[in-house]
């Protein structure tokens, strides 16, 4: 059963369905402080490792720590995809891939009402895998609910 922040529960159920119908074990709406990513909405088989309010450290602000790829995905505000880390020089050895053995990731910049990178919406896998358009489609379907949620809490707000 997906668990979110009081912001993103409207989106559980699209979390979870989510997981399921891309056979996946994670996906994730990630929110990107100055030094951390923290999970706001995570849905899955991996929610118990990804429970909300976890956080990851950034590279940019911990040496010890490898760049997340949440925190790519912030930093240039690109999708990023990652078939397998374990193959992949720049990625392997993150901490995704080392604690979780979660090597496969997709992610898309999440943007709040003023265009601003709030965090990502994103999945990861225990297997490298490709995805089709439908696939991209459906988390791309995710992104702009959460980013509707973002929009209405930033103009209730206002």
């Amino acid at each position: 059963m997906a668990n979110s922040t009081d912001l993103f529960s409207p989106l559980q159920s699209e979390l979870d369905q989510l997981a399921q119908t891309l056979d996946v074990q994670s996906v994730l709406i990630m929110r990107s402080t100055p030094t951390h990513m923290r999970v706001e909405a995570t849905g899955g088989p991996a929610e118990k490792i990804y429970q909300v309010g976890a956080e990851g450290k950034k590279g940019s602000a911990f040496s010890e720590a490898h760049e997340l790829y949440c925190e790519r995905v912030v930093d240039t505000g690109n999708p990023l995809f990652v078939e397998d880390s374990s193959q992949d020089p720049e990625w392997d050895g993150n901490e995704d891939q080392v604690e979780f053995g979660l090597v496969n990731y997709l992610g898309y910049p999440l943007r709040d009402a003023s265009g601003e990178v709030f965090g990502t919406v994103c999945i990861l896998n225990d297997v490298p895998r490709t995805y089709e358009e439908s696939d991209k489609a459906a988390i791309e379907t995710l992104l702009d609910q959460a980013e509707s949620i973002l929009q209405e809490a930033t103009t209730l707000s206002s």
